[in-house]
């Protein structure tokens, strides 16, 4: 009997070389280095250039979006469970009108998600996983995500000082609308459309406007005058911003040097971080 073949092992995804953009700040005393973050990444990105890295062994202080620590990770999974799924006596279809179970028919048909997981859903969250199913980031890890690299990288170098623009629960806020379930059905209601109207197209704008650190195309992604991303828009990138802009004036004015990572979509446009400091009169060095 012959010996068996082995299989011929898989070969390795093509690297992807990323060279993301980067602002430097310049305040009274301190320096801030500013990152945009995609919070989830396949794993054969190179994204960590010289210019990046020198800026990080620069920094004694970095920052994030919410806390980076084990127990502050674990709180925030645990919130997430708890607002997850829907009570027993309720279905997610449940919640519709005749027009969105037809959407959400289409929707399924087209994503190839499982019903029998998502008819348990939040709102928010089948919004999340049918998002995701439409523009093919099934490949995409959040433990690759620039967020959790650099918070590993600057743990490694020995950093000790880490902050937080925001809470957890104020992301989760707006996930869950406050607990209004039916402004959470209505933003569902906008992703059926949305994916509709796409035909469900793979989505890799965002990430090779990113990876070639073209903050105009980031920006285009989310245009800042289009209607229907309005009140978006205002929630998650614009009010944000402003709470943040207070927070890193205070770091401009320590003598120290930080490195803050947040979406990338909070650092391009004229609402942009960079452009709000900038108008307040600070040097800054970017794209």
């Amino acid at each position: 009997m012959a010996a068996p073949v082995a299989a011929e092992p898989a070969k390795p995804a093509h690297a992807i070389n990323a060279n993301p953009a980067m602002w430097t700040v310049r305040g009274p005393q301190g320096t801030v280095y500013m990152l945009g973050s995609i919070h989830a990444l396949p794993k054969n990105v190179n994204w960590q250039t010289p210019k990046l890295l020198a800026a990080m062994r620069r920094a004694d202080v970095f920052a994030f979006e919410v806390p980076m620590d084990s127990g502050s990770r674990e709180k925030a999974a645990a919130y997430f469970r708890a607002n997850a799924i829907l009570p027993g006596s309720v279905s997610l279809p449940s919640l519709f009108d005749a027009e969105m179970r037809s959407d959400f028919r289409d929707v399924m048909t087209l994503t190839h998600a499982d019903p029998t997981y998502v008819v348990y859903m939040r709102p928010w969250l089948a919004a999340l996983v049918l998002e995701g199913a439409a523009s093919g980031t099934a490949g995409l890890y959040p433990s690759e995500g620039v967020d959790n690299k650099v918070y590993a990288l600057a743990k490694a170098q020995g950093v000790r000082d880490f902050r937080a623009l925001e809470r957890d629960e104020d992301q989760f806020r707006l996930f869950i609308k406050d607990g209004h379930i039916e402004r959470e059905v209505e933003d569902l209601r906008l992703t059926f459309k949305d994916i509709l109207g796409h035909h469900g197209k793979d989505s890799t704008g965002l990430m090779q406007a990113w990876a070639n650190g073209d903050t105009k195309a980031l920006a285009a992604l989310a245009p800042e005058d289009k209607a229907t991303s309005a009140e978006f828009r205002k929630a998650w990138i614009e009010d944000r911003n402003r709470k943040w802009v207070p927070q890193i004036e205070a770091m401009l004015k320590e003598p120290r040097t930080f490195f803050i990572t947040v979406g990338a979509a909070h650092l391009v446009g004229r609402s942009g971080v960079p452009n709000l400091l900038r108008a307040k009169g600070y040097r800054v060095d970017g794209p």
